[in-house]
This record gives C-alpha cells, sequence and structure tokens, in this order.
C-alpha cells in the first residue's frame, strides 16, 4: 500500500489529519463486519451467557454508534473552532457540497448493484432519496438505515452551528431546542413498550445522543489539556476502564436480545456512546503502554476502506456464508464458520481498495479542490 495513495490522501486539510481517528473507524467497521458474520453464521444474539469479549462480536453494531460519535466530533469541529476564534464558520454551501461528494458517489453505485442484482429496480429506487428501506431488499440495504441518520445530522448540524455562532440570543435558543428533544427523547425512546419503529430506535431523533457525545469530545479536545498532562499510566487506566465497561455493557445487551434491548432500553446506545466518546479522547491524549494494539497503520488502512467495507461486506457474507451453511448440522462449531467470514473479509478487503481508489478518492480530491 505504500506504493499508492497515503493514509492522508483525500483529507481535505492533511494538517488536521489524525492517525487516531482513522483507526478507531477501523475498530468500528471490524465490530460491525463481526457483527453481521455471527448473525449470518449463528443466526443473531447468543443463545446462552457468553463472556465479556465475545459480547464486541455478538454486539458488533456497538460500531455504528462508533461511527455516529466520530461523525459528531470531526464535523462539529469546524463551528466550535470558529467559536474559539481560531476560525471562520464553514461555508453552508462548501460544507453541504462536501458532505454530498464524500457520501453520494459510493452510496448511489451500490444502490444501483442493487438493482440489477435483486431484479426489483423498483423496491430499491426510493433508497435514491434515502428512504428507510429497512430489511426489503435484503442484504443490500441492511446497513443504509445509518446512511439515512447521518445524512439527517448532515442537515442539521449547519442549523445549530449558525445558532451557535449568533451570539447569545443564538446560542439560548439552540439550548432550548435542544432541552425540547431532550424531553421528548426521554419520554418517547426511553419509555418501555414494543412497538417503536424506525423514527423511535434508528432515526437522528433516536441516534443524536451519539453526535452530540462526539461533538462534547470535540469541544473537550479544544478547550482540555488536562488528559495530555495526564501520566501515561493513568491514560492506560482510563482507557482499561471504558473498554471493561463496554463489554459488561455489551454483554447486558446480548442477554436481553438485540430486538429487545432496542425496544426496552434504547438508553443503551446513548450509555455505549459516552464510553466511545471517553475512549477517543484517551487515545488522542498521547501515548501510553499497549497503545499501539488499538492505534496503528494496519487498522488506519481498515479505517480508511470503511466506508467501502461497509457498503459491501454484507452482501458478500450472505452470498458465502448462507449456501455453505444450508443443510450442514452444527455449521457454528464446525471450521467452515471460521472459513467463510475469513474469505468474506479478504474479497470485502479487496474490493473496498478498488472502489475506494477509483470512486471515493476522485471525489474526495474534488471535494478538496473545492474547498479551497
Amino acid at each position: 500500500m505504500s506504493s499508492g495513495p497515503g493514509l492522508r490522501a483525500g483529507v481535505r486539510r492533511p494538517d488536521d489529519y489524525q492517525l487516531e481517528l482513522e483507526c478507531l473507524r477501523g475498530w468500528a467497521i471490524t465490530l460491525v463486519f463481526l457483527f453481521h458474520a455471527w448473525g449470518i453464521s449463528v443466526g443473531g444474539g447468543a443463545r446462552e451467557p457468553i463472556p465479556p469479549w465475545l459480547a464486541f462480536v455478538v454486539a458488533g453494531n456497538t460500531g455504528v454508534t462508533l461511527f455516529f460519535v466520530l461523525s459528531g466530533f470531526l464535523l462539529s469541529r469546524p463551528w466550535l473552532r470558529s467559536l474559539q476564534g481560531t476560525r471562520p464558520p464553514p461555508a453552508t454551501r462548501n460544507y453541504l457540497v462536501a458532505r454530498a461528494l464524500r457520501i453520494l458517489p459510493l452510496y448511489y453505485l451500490a444502490v444501483a448493484v442493487a438493482m440489477l442484482a435483486s431484479g426489483e429496480p423498483g423496491r430499491v429506487l426510493p433508497a435514491l432519496w434515502f428512504r428507510f428501506l429497512g430489511f426489503e431488499v435484503f442484504p443490500w440495504s441492511v446497513v443504509w438505515w445509518t446512511l439515512i441518520t447521518e445524512v439527517q445530522f448532515y442537515l442539521v448540524l449547519p442549523l445549530a452551528g449558525w445558532l451557535a455562532c449568533r451570539g447569545p440570543g443564538g446560542r439560548r435558543l439552540l439550548l432550548a431546542l435542544l432541552l425540547a428533544w431532550g424531553f421528548a427523547y426521554a419520554v418517547l425512546v426511553t419509555g418501555g413498550g414494543e412497538s417503536k419503529g424506525f423514527l423511535l430506535t434508528k432515526s437522528l431523533f433516536a441516534r443524536l445522543p451519539a453526535f452530540l457525545l462526539g461533538a462534547a469530545a470535540a469541544w473537550l479536545s479544544l478547550h482540555s489539556a488536562r488528559l495530555a498532562r495526564a501520566p501515561a499510566w493513568q491514560r492506560l487506566a482510563g482507557t482499561l476502564l471504558c473498554l471493561v465497561l463496554l463489554a459488561f455493557l455489551l454483554q447486558t445487551v446480548t442477554a436481553m436480545g438485540d430486538r429487545a434491548a432496542e425496544q426496552r432500553w434504547h438508553l443503551h446506545h446513548s450509555l455505549e456512546a459516552a464510553l466511545w466518546a471517553a475512549l477517543l479522547l484517551l487515545l488522542l491524549a498521547g501515548p501510553f503502554p499497549a497503545r499501539t494494539l488499538m492505534i496503528n497503520r494496519p487498522l488506519a488502512w481498515v479505517g480508511k476502506l470503511s466506508y467501502s467495507i461497509y457498503l459491501n461486506h454484507v452482501p458478500i457474507l450472505f452470498y458465502l456464508i448462507f449456501p455453505a451453511k444450508a443443510g450442514v448440522e452444527n455449521y457454528a462449531g464446525s471450521l467452515a464458520a471460521w472459513g467463510w467470514p475469513l474469505l468474506g473479509a479478504t474479497l470485502s478487503l479487496a474490493l473496498a481498495a478498488v472502489t475506494w481508489r477509483f470512486v471515493e478518492l476522485p471525489f474526495l480530491n474534488l471535494k478538496g479542490r473545492l474547498a479551497r
């Protein structure tokens, strides 16, 4: 890979590039991949108590929460820096064009492939304007809901940034809107019930805490140097504590079952987001023993390819694993249960390298030129 475009390729402001954030993307997509590999191979959540470490696989959809935290962190920083007085506020037009160039080309390619492969282009068509399809076009549409949530955040963020930069009056109005949302979230989302749909579980309305916690982490990274001054052993201890708490939180989710946790304990997504945001800050604060296990160049390359992997991995896994396990007794305990996901990971990475190089990178470079 060293002979091709580097890790900073396609970055709008190379001086702002942070290896830690790229590696966290790598961890996020790894968790999501393992979650879907487990689900397709075994058939969903755990059927018996599992050790905490395995919860990162069975409840690996926490990687989606990490992606949301990273989006909140990265996209809020330009407005936070404007409030600091170190940079002018982003131009809304440039911001929206940049977001469109980042997300639309590869997404529309994935939708076009799904139209052809599914043989039902009419059912896939609404995905072009980000209508929630869920499992309607399985396995192609399984992950598309997260892009809908991301796009909703992209559209709301400039308004929030504009209000924050409008002085005390704008900030009071923004605070009032956040309090109103918080009340509605507490009543409608975190309450009990078994019939919550997309709006109350997966939309921005329901997943906003992850983005807000990412933005809060960005604010702390710009305004506080206390973590950077802390001894390395304290940062290591904090990192281990976050991982242990995440493991037991995810273990609780798997014990409940994914659907039951989504409906009756939706707050777990926010708790996961808080721990991911804390881990992000600890990793950004500086080196500590064994940090290279989480922050390294191979993982950063996985993070660089994460958007392509995210869109291609479920169909690859499904069409490899599902036929292989048909009629096989104790498939989960066989070597094939390891081999097919490994082959899927290899194919997903290879295809992602191609689509990143020939689809994502040209539009990322265009985005960078428009920014200047």
